[in-house]
């Protein structure tokens, strides 16, 4: 496991560097899209890369319109985290819970219909589900005697306000989950182990616990990475939607999108900034796929043997 979190490590430092870099220069040339009909690179970039890297190294990640990065994205990163880790922890309780209910008690094996609705979640985008949310909010609204909807459809609140954008952003990734903890229950339960297990007499939870169950959790582990990558990919669409004031919200930004068609702010090409923000939501994706992994090697002994026998035939 130890060459593991070496590799993972290293090529986690390798990327971000790359990540930084590719943002930065981006973020030079991306204004002059708009405002030069050559689209040329602003003079002086690479210089000025280079005094970033120095201040990087110092600590100092620049400032954008007189206001150093840092503080920028600092309570938006927090606000994200809440959100972020709110999502995963529905997204992990329903989506085992789904993948569960989808078995059929008779037969063993995913019931069809079940299977036609964890795809049809799984395959459709949270924000496309979150627009419909919205809009029938909004004609409830407008048709009934209600002065306002629901729950909040924007702001800031680990309260009410958090419900929306929490099952907007887990609506793909639980469904997700739910699939892939279906496929590998159905599995484990038509393997020979099990039938000599249900001929003693065990009941349905206990197969469930006690021998299906520690089979399925590496891959579960690295399938709930992988919801956290969904997780985060889509974070910059259901910040602007729902106007949470996260790091994915500043992202568009920097990119000179605003939902409430206004002209770009002073954040509207700043490399500093993007840069900053592609390398934090960068680290979540690797650092998502780096615990999962090293969980998924925990629970199930098999994969390090794996690894080291690869290591073995490498060498």
């Amino acid at each position: 496991m130890f060459r593991l979190i070496i590799r993972k490590v290293v090529l986690m430092v390798i990327i971000l560097a790359i990540l930084n870099y590719i943002a930065y220069h981006y973020a030079l040339i991306h204004p002059r899209v708009f405002f030069s009909p050559a689209g040329e690179p602003i003079e002086g970039g690479e210089n000025h890369y280079g005094e970033y890297v120095q201040g990087l190294l110092r600590g100092d990640l620049g400032k954008v319109a007189h206001t150093a990065v840092a503080e920028v994205i600092t309570a938006p990163i927090k606000n994200s985290l809440v959100l972020l880790l709110s999502t995963l922890s529905v997204t992990v309780v329903f989506g085992l819970l789904f993948g569960f209910l989808a078995i059929s008690y008779r037969t063993k094996r995913i019931h069809p219909l079940a299977l036609t609705f964890l795809a049809a979640g799984s395959s459709m985008p949270g924000f496309v589900f979150g627009a419909i949310l919205l809009s029938l909010m909004v004609y409830q609204v407008l048709y009934s005697a209600a002065k306002e909807t629901i729950l909040p459809i924007s702001g800031y609140g680990v309260d009410r306000h958090l419900i929306l954008p929490m099952i907007v952003l887990a609506m793909q990734p639980t469904f997700y989950l739910a699939k892939v903890t279906a496929g590998l229950l159905e599995n484990e339960l038509q393997k020979e182990y099990i039938q000599v297990a249900r001929s003693k007499g065990l009941s349905w939870l206990q197969l469930f616990w006690r021998h299906a169950l520690p089979n399925m959790l590496a891959p579960m582990l690295v399938t709930m990475g992988e919801g956290v990558r969904l997780m985060v990919g889509e974070l910059v669409i259901v910040e602007a939607i729902f106007l949470w004031p996260g790091i994915g919200r500043i992202f568009l930004f920097t990119l000179g999108l605003r939902l409430d068609a206004r002209p770009p702010g002073a954040f509207f090409g700043s490399p500093t900034l993007i840069a900053a923000i592609a390398v934090v939501m960068g680290f979540w994706l690797l650092t998502a796929d780096l615990l999962a992994s090293l969980l998924a090697y925990r629970v199930d002994p098999r994969l390090s043997h794996a690894a080291e026998d690869m290591d073995v035939t490498l060498a």
